[in-house]
């Protein structure tokens, strides 16, 4: 037990928040009251205080003022009276200058160094070093690590930092957000070049920017840019020719020459040459021989096949004379096309999609949250040897979400493996108003490329808030609500809506059923009126408006029920008149029916069902005593009639239903999650489930949701990078228990579209194909 609480606990991230506050006239409470044992100002906040300024005055910082007082985190009126903790100020008093309050995270970057970093944020390597013990002598990419508060309230030195230091001055409405977006900066950054700054910034404030490059550094910064813009830079490896270079990049020799002094057919491993930017207007590219050549030849060099050649080219034979112009075949790239200088004489370029970029985009790093209400404040309360039981451990709230926490780190897990670079950072967030607070003012979430969660209603508003500030993509992993998307695009919700259960029913009809005999039944006319006229439509005018029964069938089915004459499909069936016309067929409309059964009852469905096709039923059922009563009459019916039903909208409610009626009538319905356990995949991934966490993977306990949603959302990432939304709609990868088809709501979020159907057949209840 010990060692599973430290799994949790070592994934679990405390947020700290940056204190830094400028000077205030604030007066410090005389009100000095015991309160449980404990010391604290009485602290009355009077009109235009705000919790940094009485922080500084107390010398203490916002998290401990909220600690005592956790309404504060919601802001604080005149007239609040706050409880000051005195004992934490004198503690405060006997830190020293680098306690834990007084630092904001950096995530180390690509080949950044500790010299680089302390010069990014202008403090000194050693003060770094004491903050991190554990980090050694060279940081890691990815790996977090603690900065000090510069606390110099003298100008910044300009020899500290990386680049030259520039004066701000504040707008109306500028936040420190956005001055660092402008700058390309971090926050921390303008904090340390400007000690005692807070976040409450003043119009005409002047504000120290660092880190910017000088003009002679620009306009050299400009010129590399600028090259970059317009070529690309291709290296030779061992076997390339400068003909097959010529044919990928869909640009002639020539031009290659042209921009390559030097630039022969002997290319040397490791060469670097540059390939200008152009935009194929055409899916071929000339060669000019320099002397009398075979098309074969041409053929074999550019690795194009010679009958396209010959093709492309007609009137030349097997040999191309000296200086004789030819077309070789290329593809065209598809891209967005770059604007360049006329008087460059470069053309205009394609450069790829994010969706093309596959290879660039998988070795980037990407920092993911995952926010699980762990509620580990229950755990550290646990007293374990009185739990006696390992089922009453498991009901624990704390365990309520364990094992889509497993699922999703076997997703990870399989990531890293395959050479992910990834940073995931799990946060305990439930319920609480405190705890999404203090989430929210960690210093790195904003550099997150993905959010998953959180899964209650209000701190997932709060966060999804957070997400759109930041345009960070958040994912809610089980919410149905469908207003979490209302003016948000950054939000995904995994959840299918029911409106969404139209649209795959008809697709599914009129894919399997479409000679089928539809019929939907409603217990009243009012309700799921618009649903009902979209199916008929639909079914009406994408299917065969009748089909051809053979007559030699009906007499045998006639026959077979010991019967003369019979009416149905609105028609009246005489075996006589059949007879004479054993041969023909008779021609059957094939329209959807209905039935409203407070009104027509078990006649009327009786009346509307075939005796000679396939019977779809499609019941919308809320209610559970009409869905009993519905299956129960249509069990009778189906000892005559071929019936199938479909319920609608998704019905997981069947514990009290006869298992013999869901058996005879193959009863379908929606769920947006469905196990198929004879699939080896997913008998695979269970294995390993259970050889890793010694314990079985449940539905009811999110281990798949855990996992399905890893792989779809971090595979994306992977794949496509921080765009990847405009890759999703060709983006299909396998999943355990559903598929992700997101459709966007324009000026909204993403919605999931897909719906399984799942079918009772032989006692269970299986995927059908859909």
């Amino acid at each position: 037990m010990k060692k599973f609480l430290c799994l949790i606990i070592l994934f679990s991230i405390s947020p700290v928040w940056i204190l830094a506050q400028q000077e205030t006239k604030i007066k410090k409470s005389q009100i000095i009251e015991n309160i449980g044992g404990k010391d604290y100002y009485l602290h009355f906040v009077k009109q235009g205080e705000t919790l940094f300024e009485i922080a500084k005055v107390y010398d203490l910082t916002v998290n401990d003022i909220f600690s005592t007082n956790p309404e504060s985190a919601e802001g604080i009126r005149p007239g609040q009276i706050l409880k000051i903790p005195v004992k934490v100020m004198q503690e405060k008093n006997t830190a020293n200058t680098n306690s834990e309050s007084e630092y904001f995270f950096h995530i180390v970057k690509s080949k950044e160094t500790l010299y680089g970093i302390s010069r990014k944020y202008g403090v000194e390597i050693n003060d770094i070093k004491s903050l991190n013990p554990e980090m050694g002598e060279y940081p890691k990419e990815g790996e977090t690590i603690k900065i000090p508060v510069r606390k110099n309230s003298e100008n910044p030195d300009e020899n500290v930092w990386e680049g030259v230091i520039v004066k701000h001055i504040v707008k109306p409405g500028e936040t420190l957000y956005g001055i660092a977006k402008q700058y390309n900066v971090t926050i921390g950054e303008i904090l340390n070049a400007n000690a005692g700054l807070n976040d409450q910034l003043k119009e005409g404030m002047e504000i120290l920017i660092p880190n910017q490059v000088d003009e002679k550094e620009l306009a050299e910064y400009k010129k590399v840019e600028d090259k970059k813009a317009k070529f690309d830079e291709h290296t030779i490896v061992s076997g390339e020719t400068l003909y097959r270079i010529a044919a990928n990049y869909g640009v002639s020799i020539d031009t290659l020459k042209n921009y390559n002094s030097g630039l022969t057919e002997i290319l040397t491993v490791g060469q670097i040459i540059l390939i200008p930017k152009i935009n194929q207007k055409e899916n071929f590219i000339y060669h000019t021989p320099d002397k009398k050549e075979k098309l074969q030849d041409i053929a074999d060099q550019y690795g194009v096949n010679y009958y396209q050649l010959l093709a492309l080219n007609p009137g030349i034979h097997k040999k191309v004379a000296k200086r004789q112009i030819i077309k070789i075949p290329v593809k065209i790239r598809e891209s967005v096309v770059i604007t360049v200088d006329e008087n460059d004489n470069i053309e205009k370029k394609d450069i790829k999609s994010p969706c093309e970029r596959i290879e660039q985009n998988m070795k980037a790093t990407y920092n993911v949250a995952l926010m699980l209400p762990l509620f580990l404040e229950e755990l550290d309360s646990l007293e374990t040897a009185k739990v006696e039981d390992r089922h009453e451990l498991s009901n624990l709230v704390s365990f309520w979400f364990l094992q889509f926490y497993e699922g999703f780190l076997m997703a990870v897990d399989s990531l890293k493996e395959a050479g992910m670079n990834l940073n995931l950072f799990v946060y305990d967030v439930d319920n609480s108003s405190e705890k999404i607070n203090k989430v929210l003012h960690t210093s790195e979430l904003s550099s997150m490329d993905l959010i998953i969660g959180p899964f209650y209603s209000e701190s997932f508003k709060k966060m999804a808030a957070f997400a759109k500030t930041y345009e960070i993509k958040i994912v809610n992993p089980l919410s149905t609500r469908e207003e979490i998307l209302h003016g948000n695009p950054y939000v995904y919700k995994v959840k299918p809506g029911e409106s969404y259960q139209i649209d795959n029913i008809v697709s599914f009809i009129r894919d399997q059923y479409s000679e089928s005999n539809v019929v939907i039944v409603r217990h009243n006319k009012y309700k799921y009126q618009a649903d009902v006229s979209y199916i008929r439509n639909f079914l009406n005018t994408n299917r065969n408006s009748g089909i051809y029964i053979k007559n030699n069938k009906i007499i045998d089915e006639l026959i077979e029920a010991e019967t003369n004459k019979v009416f149905t499909e609105n028609i009246l069936f005489d075996i006589k008149a059949l007879s004479e016309n054993v041969l023909d067929s008779t021609f059957i409309r094939n329209t959807v029916k209905e039935v409203i059964y407070v009104n027509d009852s078990t006649t009327g469905l009786k009346m509307n069902l075939s005796l000679f096709r396939k019977n779809i039923v499609i019941a919308f059922s809320e209610d559970k005593v009409f869905t009993q009563e519905i299956l129960s009459q249509l069990n009778k019916l189906q000892l005559d009639h071929n019936i199938t039903l479909l319920i609608i909208p998704e019905w997981n409610d069947y514990q009290d239903t006869e298992t013999k009626h869901l058996l005879n009538l193959e009863v379908h319905c929606f769920t947006s999650a469905l196990v198929d356990f004879n699939n080896y995949r997913t008998k695979q991934w269970v294995l390993n489930f259970r050889n890793k966490y010694k314990t079985e993977p449940t539905a009811n306990k999110y281990a798949f949701d855990g996992f399905d949603i890893a792989w779809y959302f971090l595979n994306a990432l992977y794949l496509y990078g921080g765009s990847f939304e405009q890759c999703i709609s060709d983006y299909n990868i396998d999943l355990i228990q559903s598929k992700f088809e997101f459709e966007q709501i324009p000026g909204n979020g993403y919605q999931n579209t897909y719906w399984n159907i799942g079918k009772f057949f032989d006692y269970n209840f299986i995927k059908v194909k859909n």
